[in-house]
């Protein structure tokens, strides 16, 4: 007897039969309302000392250690890049120490190779939601070497009737060329809608022409109308089928017509899985980028209460230096190189105020998240919000401005439907050897930080991207399986 997934691809029924693989493994413990994943990537890095905060006791760096967010009292107990997040402290889980091992086995690679691109940007850009070896091209810059892991996410996702994903924000352009953080595949990058206009009338505009002459169908009538038909059409294959099986094969036929029919009842129950569905939406750009990200950010929650989509990126910008008080003879991309004391780049002179300005470019950025999070928070959704069931992934290009790869840091809010132990910071060790020489011990891959974010998705992968790297050592750096630390309690 074939398997369920093989038996429906000889019905031509491949799509399909994903979905009820997918619906049936999900059974028993799946959760009421659907898991929903939002990428905000900025570009360059954070100023450790910045970020990291102090934990009870000071355990050692070379041990994990971990400590409570809910009970503080004031917003000036986090952190300066957090504190615009105090409000959502019981729904946080900061990450300090990961490394972007993938990196740095990258650019370790290329020195050993005598060729390729060595440009940090380029690297970090290419490996960080891909957590795999860039795709270098002679006579250019290199570019993303494999599938992102919002795209991977997408493709699983995927159902009649909802975007696999968007991508949304600014085009990033570290040096000469603009650099997507999210591809579809080797050198494919995802497309990019840099305008919100644009991508409210792609998300909900009146798109298809209806049946009545002079009229028009809106997006979410039209999307409704085609959930059920792949559905019909897998029921009246069935229909065909079963006076052609014996009794075994018409009882496990009947056992997929089920499934069939739970997966119809709950795409129909999910259409508009939040009783508020707001489409109001004002994309009148004023010139400023902050209104821009945040319209983005709007699109974001009416996507997610619509039920449009369960994955959406987020370029971030690097705006203008006026835009937050710095002279417009300076650049953000400037004042990175500068920001840390005995660990500048590009031959750059530490100066106090770029590291000034580096402080107040993430409380910029935190302000844009802490939006995000009230947006998605405003929509309630069962005895919580679409927030709860969501995990914003506020992560960075580089870990540091000035081009390290090391002590990073990630912010995620929102429990993922309770996947995640939220309203911590947590800390890792740093005890692998760099594949880097000179450089010092690293903490664990940020490939780990993607493998559970897949699961918290309900994927089953245990690895994303590579698997190992050697450190300069000739010691193995794991780079598989989750990070346990960050998960509830089951």
């Amino acid at each position: 007897m074939l398997p369920r997934r093989h038996f429906l691809k000889a019905l031509g029924l491949g799509a399909v039969a994903s979905l009820m693989e997918r619906a049936s493994i999900a059974r028993a413990d799946a959760p009421a309302f659907p898991s929903r994943i939002v990428f905000y990537v900025q570009p360059h890095g954070h100023i450790p000392a910045a970020w990291n905060m102090t934990l009870p006791s000071a355990p050692p760096s070379d041990q994990y250690a971990e400590m409570s967010l809910v009970g503080l009292t004031q917003a000036t107990s986090l952190s300066q890049p957090l504190q615009p997040l105090f409000p959502f402290r019981d729904r946080l889980l900061v990450i300090e120490g990961l490394s972007h091992t993938a990196a740095l086995a990258d650019i370790a690679a290329v020195l050993a190779a005598g060729t390729g691109d060595l440009n940090n940007h380029q690297v970090a850009v290419a490996d960080l939601l891909s957590g795999s070896r860039a795709l270098q091209q002679p006579g250019t810059y290199c570019t993303g070497g494999a599938t992102t892991v919002d795209q991977v996410l997408a493709k699983r996702l995927s159902a009649p009737g909802r975007f696999d994903s968007r991508y949304y924000g600014f085009g990033y352009v570290p040096n000469s060329v603009v650099s997507p953080f999210s591809y579809l595949g080797p050198g494919q990058a995802t497309p990019l809608v840099s305008d919100p206009q644009t991508a409210f009338t792609d998300l909900i505009g009146y798109l298809n022409p209806a049946s009545t002459p002079g009229t028009t169908q809106s997006r979410a009538a039209l999307l409704n109308s085609l959930r059920p038909s792949v559905l019909d059409a897998a029921a009246s294959e069935y229909a065909l089928l079963a006076p052609q099986l014996d009794a075994e094969g018409r009882a496990k036929l009947q056992a997929h017509q089920q499934l069939v029919r739970e997966l119809e009842l709950s795409l129909a129950s999910t259409s508009s899985t939040s009783p508020i569905c707001n489409t109001t939406f004002n994309g009148t750009p004023d010139g400023t980028t902050a209104t821009t990200v945040r319209q983005f950010m709007s699109l974001v929650r009416m996507a997610f209460a619509c039920d449009l989509t369960r994955v959406v990126t987020i370029s971030a910008p690097v705006p203008s230096c006026p835009e937050l008080g710095y002279p417009a003879t300076a650049t953000f991309h400037g004042y990175e190189h500068e920001s840390i004391e005995g660990a500048t780049s590009c031959g750059a002179m530490y100066s106090p105020i770029a590291e000034q300005a580096i402080r107040d470019l993430d409380v910029w950025h935190a302000g844009h998240v802490a939006y995000l999070l009230e947006q998605l928070d405003s929509v309630p959704e069962g005895s919580g919000t679409v927030l709860d069931h969501t995990v914003v992934v506020w992560i960075a290009e580089l870990a540091t401005g000035t081009h390290l790869h090391y002590d990073a840091h990630v912010v995620l809010a929102g429990g993922c439907n309770g996947f995640f132990s939220t309203g911590r910071y947590v800390r890792y060790p740093r005890t692998f050897v760099s594949p880097l020489a000179s450089e010092p011990l690293i903490g664990p891959a940020h490939n780990r930080l993607l493998v559970s974010l897949m699961q918290a998705m309900a994927q089953p992968d245990t690895t994303f991207g590579l698997t190992q790297v050697m450190g300069v050592d000739g010691s193995a750096i794991p780079m598989t399986g989750p990070l346990p630390e960050l998960r509830a309690p089951s």
